[in-house]
């Protein structure tokens, strides 16, 4: 090599052993994002997790099926109420048709339309998740949305059925998402 000055023949430059600035730089910068996107996963997790719909699980007893059997009615209150214009009804009449002739039961809420789903024991509570009927189910743009679900989430209390009946949708890139809870008490009729 010729020194560029105009003297003898340059010399390389010596290495301390120690990367240039630069790469140490570009490492922790590197380093840097990895920990905030590692950061914004873990707390973007825990956002979607409280942001699914959950059911406080009811404390009861589990009974044997031939006690589940028959029909069921009574009121529900306002638990929950979201993404409705007009907002919801206070209260809801609930009726409910349970059927043991097969293992497990079947649950059929209101009328055949909203289908007859097995109930699922979980937690000491029944649980079964059905399709809100299109003639029933919230609009947008003047069509049923096509996600509506109802659950029910019921346990035996006193000789009475109490837990909760819920409606909801999802959100869709056109409409909103909508929910709607009630806390319901059942008498056998």
């Amino acid at each position: 090599m010729i020194d560029p000055s105009g003297g003898g023949p340059a010399t390389p430059p010596r290495s301390s052993g120690r990367p240039p600035w630069w790469t140490v730089g570009v490492l922790v910068v590197l380093v840097g994002l990895i920990a905030v996107a590692v950061a914004a996963q873990l707390v973007d997790g825990r956002r979607e997790t409280q942001l699914l719909p959950t059911t406080t699980p009811v404390t009861g007893s589990v009974v044997p099926p031939p006690e589940l059997a028959g029909e069921w009615s009574g009121e529900g209150s306002l638990a929950r109420c979201a993404g409705f214009d007009e907002g919801c009804p206070a209260t809801r009449s609930v009726t409910l048709t349970i059927d043991c002739s097969a293992d497990p039961c079947r649950v059929t809420p209101f009328d055949r339309s909203y289908g007859s789903p097995p109930l699922q024991a979980a937690d000491g509570s029944d649980r079964a998740t059905g399709p809100v009927p299109a003639d029933v189910a919230p609009r947008c743009d003047d069509v049923p949305a096509h996600s509506a679900l109802w659950q029910l989430d019921l346990t035996v209390q006193d000789g009475r059925l109490v837990g909760s009946y819920a409606e909801s949708t999802l959100q869709s890139f056109d409409c909103g998402g909508t929910g709607v809870a009630w806390d319901v008490v059942l008498d056998r009729r």
